[in-house]
């Protein structure tokens, strides 16, 4: 079983993590989007739709090399194989220790105050009028760092894993993307692509309540620039960290903000989606996104013009809901 495999079942094991879709997990963002799928010509992918190594960080990019793929249609193609070192960036805070400590950030669906917030009183008093005991008597707030030992399951927790910064990440990405003939609809925690520091970009994290399950009540804790750290010790985004400041501006989150990251000023490449096409965040949102989220136009790094994905600034997560391309078979592996 591949590793990346594996992450998905213990995630499935731990959060007993329904099978949600982007659409789905929608209910916890303040934006509705159309749903109607747009068709791609061939005129959208440009002649130099590559993916060229001084775009990623030199500290992190421990290989880049051209290889032979098979894409998830059954064809054959040209890949980029890119390999990172885990952990490249800086990150946290994520679970507070006590009630009256202020953390990251969660996406709550319970009963209760539910939606994209602070970890913070509010949303743990939630947690508990929802029959969720995750406060102790001294205040202290249950933390699971995945690293500890066997946890009480008949308490839920403020999920926090250890990073293991010995990893090594290799991404097959199509080396001129193809169409799809229909959208890659993005599940929880599947992969969208990666950044050019070479963190993972993945969907909507596990639900809270995992509805139909067993088991539930563990919140997945996230850094104030939208990641954290897989239970395997890799650090990866569930959101575009370059717009998100607007993105907690719209969602009315003042109690924290991205300092860690540099919010974008115009228009800025920040990564590549795992189909091929690059992923794009804007100082202003483009009013002429697709259903996926993405657009044509040029960019200082496409001269001459290239299909891309826009990142939200109000979503919640903002990382695109669909992909239009045809992405690698195996396209994510750890060692």
């Amino acid at each position: 079983m591949k590793k990346e495999e594996i992450f998905s079942n213990k995630y499935l094991l731990i959060f007993s993590v329904v099978a949600l879709s982007c659409i789905a997990f929608l209910a916890c963002s303040n934006n509705e989007s159309d749903d109607t799928e747009v068709a791609l010509s061939e005129d959208d992918l440009a002649v130099n739709a590559t993916i060229q190594e001084s775009f990623f960080n030199t500290s992190s990019l421990l290989s880049y090399s051209k290889v032979d793929c098979t894409l998830e249609d059954g064809t054959s193609g040209d890949c980029y194989k890119l390999v990172f070192s885990s952990n490249p960036v800086e990150d946290g805070p994520y679970c507070p220790k006590t009630i009256d400590d202020i953390g990251g950030l969660g996406i709550y669906d319970g009963n209760t105050n539910p939606g994209f917030q602070v970890l913070k009183a509010d949303l743990f008093n939630a947690m508990e009028a929802d029959g969720y005991d995750i406060i102790n008597i001294d205040g202290t707030i249950n933390t699971d760092d995945f690293n500890s030992g066997p946890v009480d399951s008949s308490f839920s927790y403020c999920l926090e894993a250890a990073p293991d910064n010995t990893l090594q990440l290799s991404f097959l990405i199509p080396a001129t993307p193809k169409l799809s003939t229909s959208n890659n609809n993005i599940d929880t925690i599947e992969l969208v692509g990666v950044s050019l520091d070479g963190a993972p970009i993945n969907g909507n994290p596990p639900s809270v309540t995992n509805p139909g399950r067993e088991i539930a009540g563990n919140i997945p804790s996230l850094d104030p620039c939208g990641g954290h750290n897989d239970p395997a010790g890799y650090y990866h985004l569930h959101f575009v960290s370059q717009t998100m400041n607007q993105v907690l501006a719209a969602n009315n989150i003042t109690d924290v903000s991205c300092t860690l990251v540099e919010q974008v000023s115009g228009t800025e490449l920040i990564g590549f989606a795992k189909d091929g096409f690059p992923i794009y965040a804007y100082e202003i949102e483009p009013d002429d996104l697709d259903d996926c989220g993405g657009r044509t136009d040029v960019t200082k790094d496409f001269p001459d013009g290239i299909y891309h994905y826009v990142a939200s600034n109000t979503d919640a997560p903002n990382v695109p809901k669909c992909l239009k391309g045809v992405a690698a078979t195996n396209n994510f592996q750890i060692q």
